[in-house]
């Protein structure tokens, strides 16, 4: 096994697309990395250069203490695990598995003791003589996911390996692979563009955008202590609201703007926030994480200086939690991943033209209720913000105000 560096990777396509923006990255030893990011972000590209299937223009890559720039793909040592399995139709399971080791000369006896245990290990043993075409989408990605790990390589890299299969198996196979790594401990560069995958998976989370890294950092940190507007409003789902804000200061009290609401900021949240205070009288960019936000009949602290009174569009029952849609008399932020995640570049530009021309307009946001709330679709609702975890994010360069 092996850690992975880069060092001022960088990737411009012909054409002069840049994909990868000199990026600077050390994964450890046994450790799983999850890069992650929108389309587009280059994350992908970046586990294709580490793969050798694609030329690198700047930068270096090192697999333990080995520059691998120029070396051949199949000699670096590294198994790769495709999002459609990339299996070989016309062949069994077993010589599925087997393929990678034939080829790389190993005897007979050790293929098949090599393949056994590890089709043992991933419970699909029982398939050896089936071809690709009789498995379920969870069977075949283990069968991929056996033929990376019988070659027993430095490093695996996953490429959004869980992305064909349906809602439940996603779970199933998730789990199982974390559960795999921890037996394993194999160096692991893991690419998906789902947050969920990155927090549940990942031991460090890097968070790429238009091919540079945001950020890196253990998923609770990311979601607790994000860098910058973008890591915010892409860790999490529902995702992170975020709107337009001012602090007020008055009568020796400091207020965050909520559309024509006003949030009082307590002591115990402005102590160790001197930056927070140099914006008192300024605009600024508030966010604010659908479970932070509650039914007031509900919260134990309801605080009178906290609560909206809103009308519901939408309340989705979903079990263990009610999600409710309402909107809010204070302006999006365009571009940021709440608004606009889904959108192409034309749709955002036309957002921030309507933002611009009507920056009063409101924004719709999102809470996450206990089960127990009384809030409907059409009807109004008392609702109260948990202040102690607001965050705010500087206007221009959008990092967070500390």
């Amino acid at each position: 096994m092996a850690g992975i560096r880069y060092s001022g990777l960088t990737k411009t396509f012909e054409g002069g697309t840049l994909a990868v923006d000199q990026l600077d990255l050390e994964i450890e030893d046994g450790e799983l990395m999850v890069v992650v990011g929108p389309s587009g972000s280059g994350k992908t590209t970046v586990l294709r250069m580490t793969a050798g299937l694609e030329e690198i223009s700047a930068g270096e890559i090192l697999i333990g203490d080995r520059v691998v720039n120029d070396v051949p793909p199949k000699e670096r040592n590294i198994a790769m695990v495709f999002q459609n399995y990339a299996l070989y139709p016309h062949m069994s399971v077993f010589d599925n598995m087997a393929f990678g080791l034939k080829l790389h000369g190993y005897k007979k006896q050790e293929v098949r003791d090599r393949v056994e245990q590890t089709a043992q290990m991933l419970g699909v043993a029982d398939l050896a003589r089936r071809k690709p075409a009789q498995l379920s989408g969870g069977q075949r990605q283990r069968v991929a996911m056996g033929r990376a790990i019988v070659r027993e390589p430095a490093a695996f890299l996953m490429d959004e390996p869980l992305s064909n299969l349906d809602a439940k198996l996603r779970v199933e196979m998730r789990t199982y692979i974390a559960i795999l790594h921890r037996k394993l401990s194999t160096t692991t560069v893991y690419v998906t563009h789902d947050q969920t995958e990155a927090m549940t998976l990942g031991d460090r989370v890097a968070v790429m955008r238009d091919g540079r890294l945001e950020q890196v950092d253990a998923p609770a940190t990311l979601y607790a202590k994000p860098a910058n507007l973008f890591v915010a409003g892409f860790m999490g789902s529902p995702a992170m609201n975020i709107v337009h804000s001012r602090l007020i200061s008055e009568g020796g009290s400091i207020f965050a703007e909520l559309g024509p609401t006003r949030l009082l900021l307590p002591p115990s949240f402005l102590k160790g926030r001197r930056q927070l205070e140099q914006y008192a009288g300024r605009e600024l960019i508030l966010g604010i994480r659908p479970e932070d936000i509650e039914d007031a009949a509900l919260a134990p602290k309801a605080n009178g200086e906290a609560s909206l009174d809103v009308q519901v569009t939408l309340a989705e029952p979903m079990g263990s939690e009610v999600i409710v849609h309402f909107p809010v008399g204070a302006a999006p932020v365009a571009g940021t991943p709440s608004v606009a995640a889904a959108t192409d570049s034309k749709d955002r530009q036309e957002l921030a033209q309507l933002i611009a021309e009507d920056p009063t307009r409101s924004t719709t946001m999102v809470a996450r209720l206990n089960p127990r709330t009384t809030a409907r679709t059409g009807k109004p609702a008392r609702l109260t913000v948990d202040v102690s975890r607001l965050y705010f994010f500087d206007p221009t360069s959008e990092v967070a105000i500390c």
